[in-house]
């Protein structure tokens, strides 16, 4: 199974496990289950960072050239919380706001990580219309935008709009990696096209930010297939983020 189509697996199981762990409490922490934990990735006091004192955050979180070897805590100013990560390396999170699906170990203030994605922005849960644009599709990547027609209508979370100069998001689908153009670009992308991976970046008309993005390594055969699975991954993590 490919690496992040595995990762959507367990992102799966781990959302069923905090549902299912929910109204329950946890005696100890290998009798526990997942929990959701929303914050900032940032470096550990004694770097630049945000200041712990018994167990609250009392200063932003930096993470400007952080020293060798540093190690990184998860940080909510909102709710005076940090907690030390372990399992998974967060150095590629740093610096942004994370969710996190792990257990707590409340005598150490340690979160054991199952899964860490970055945060949506607000934006995302927002919209309510999107338009589907497939760039530079030839062959068997045209596929991508009737399956992605079709998986976001089974969804049903979004209004589907023809009119891209109306629409609050654009799912952009393309054999090659986002360039973060698609505002100021003229045309199509030109860039040679080899289907072999596709890529789904959600993209602010407005500003062509890629707002979340992942692709997947599936060949020609099952560009139609890689299309749906992404869109689930990015329903998995949306309502992830909405329900807790």
């Amino acid at each position: 199974m490919p690496v992040r189509a595995a990762l959507r697996v367990r992102m799966q199981k781990a959302i069923l496990g905090v549902a299912l762990s929910a109204p329950f409490g946890a005696l100890n922490l290998s009798a526990q289950s997942p929990h959701v934990f929303k914050g900032e990735i940032c470096v550990e006091p004694g770097g630049r960072a945000a200041v712990l004192e018994k167990g609250q955050a009392t200063a932003q979180c930096t993470v400007t050239r952080p020293k060798r070897g540093a190690r990184y805590v998860l940080s909510n100013l909102e709710n005076q919380t940090v907690y030390q990560l372990d399992g998974r390396k967060p150095k590629n999170f740093a610096g942004n706001k994370v969710v996190v699906v792990g257990t707590l170990d409340d005598d150490t203030r340690t979160i054991y990580v199952d899964e860490m994605f970055r945060a949506l922005p607000p934006k995302v849960a927002q919209s309510k219309t999107i338009y589907i644009d497939c760039d530079a599709c030839p062959r068997g990547m045209a596929e991508a935008w009737l399956a992605a027609f079709e998986g976001l209508t089974d969804w049903g979370r979004f209004d589907i709009i023809p009119d891209p100069k109306k629409d609050e998001l654009v799912f952009l689908f393309s054999a090659n990696p986002y360039l973060g153009d698609y505002v100021t670009r003229d045309g199509p992308d030109k860039r040679p096209v080899r289907v072999d991976i596709t890529y789904m970046d959600v993209v602010d008309p407005l500003t062509g930010e890629s707002l979340w993005g992942d692709s997947r390594r599936w060949g020609s055969l099952l560009v139609a297939r890689a299309t749906k699975d992404l869109i689930g991954e990015f329903k998995d993590e949306m309502e992830l983020e909405e329900k807790f």
